[in-house]
């Protein structure tokens, strides 16, 4: 290991958990300056992965774990829109090991947050989309075939360069109809949205104002 990285490794060990620049300062009773450079070592090392939360402000996740390579859902949900208005943080991310997890697992564990930040992220993600039978085996198996459609149209509205879904996912989709209405997010419905809503029977959690971020 380099020089001094035994300490660093000690301190992430001791530090483990999400900070803003502010709160690690406070933990570590020292100033703002001293703050970034603690950051850059540790993510030097590889303890650190920096996401953002509200109002733009950069979030660090401090962990031994970070060093293991995994990949999380919430890094693969985020590298699929460079607007940082768009991305989410997670306390407690679900890392992958051994593998990198694809696009199309990462719309689905966005779906299941029942989020709203979560769900306008997922938006984005179907510019990635490329093996829509894996998609489709995996929305079958969390009965989410209906969901990822309306996302899918309200994607198209919103989102830049989204591919077209293959007819045989919405001939699939379509005898999964009801007559009751399901919801993404319990309690939540659209204004904007209302003819997808009723053609498809799902309710979705989003009006045109969620989304200004995909027309800017």
């Amino acid at each position: 290991m380099i020089k001094g990285s035994n300490k660093y490794e000690k301190l992430a060990e001791s530090l483990q958990g999400i900070y803003t620049l502010e709160t690690l300062a406070d933990r570590l009773k020292i100033d703002r300056s001293k703050a970034v450079y603690v950051i850059h070592r540790l993510r030097k090392l590889g303890f650190v992965k920096t996401s953002y939360g509200t109002e733009k402000k950069r979030l660090y996740n401090i962990s031994l774990k970070n060093k293991q390579r995994g990949i999380s859902y919430v890094e693969k949900i985020n590298g699929a829109s460079s607007s940082r208005a768009i991305q989410v943080a997670s306390s407690n991310p679900y890392y992958v090991h051994g593998r990198v997890p694809s696009y199309e697992e990462a719309l689905i564990y966005a779906i299941k947050q029942r989020d709203v930040r979560y769900i306008v992220a997922s938006l984005a993600l179907f510019r990635k989309i490329s093996d829509w039978n894996l998609l489709y085996r995996l929305a079958k198996k969390e009965d989410l075939i209906r969901e990822v459609v309306v996302l899918y149209e309200i994607a198209r509205k919103v989102v830049r360069k989204v591919k077209r879904m293959p007819k045989r996912f919405l001939h699939l989709a379509q005898k999964r109809k009801t007559n009751r209405f399901d919801y993404i997010i319990r309690g939540l419905s659209s204004d904007d949205f209302k003819d997808t809503e009723k053609r498809w029977k799902v309710y979705i959690p989003l009006n045109r104002a969620d989304l200004e971020e995909y027309t800017r």
